[in-house]
């Protein structure tokens, strides 16, 4: 019995070739340091710790295109900041700085009877750029992001 070496290797290479098409390399991440201030309201408390979350503006295309798209989140106090991170440019488009304040101390963005906690979120302009200044307002009780943005239209 006589085995067909030649179809094998055909199938093979071609299979080969359409799983190597499919991992195409990501484009490497472009190291960024954003830098500001975290702004709380005259009279809020500013001793709790404020969670700071970075997004894409906007992610994938066509149908699937949708606004907040996260890409990773880091701790800091009210005042001033400073945090470098690795923006994956090949994932989405802008850049968004979300941030809230812990008032109460329990870990979580407000409760159905306790909603003191602090939000703001900005947009920020001029991106991309290695080095980026954005100022955050914490105004806003117990807002997620998709409350800020993408902002309302005035129809």
């Amino acid at each position: 019995m006589t085995v067909k070496r030649p179809a094998t290797f055909v199938a093979t290479a071609c299979l080969a070739g359409v799983l190597a098409a499919c991992g195409a390399a990501e484009a490497p991440p472009t190291p960024v340091v954003i830098s500001g201030t975290i702004n709380v309201p005259d009279g809020v408390p500013t001793d709790g710790k404020v969670t700071v979350n970075l997004y894409h503006a906007w992610a994938l295309d066509g149908d699937l295109r949708h606004p907040i798209e996260e890409i990773e989140s880091f701790e800091a106090t009210a005042g001033a900041y400073r945090h470098a991170f690795a923006y994956p440019s090949d994932r989405g488009e802008g850049l968004l700085i979300y941030a809230w304040l812990d008032v109460d101390g329990d870990g979580a963005l407000c409760s159905p009877t306790v909603r003191i906690d602090r939000a703001g979120l900005t947009e920020v302009r001029g991106f991309p750029a290695a080095e980026v200044t954005a100022d955050i307002d914490l105004a806003v009780p117990c807002a997620a992001p998709n409350w800020f943005y993408p902002p309302a239209s005035a129809d």
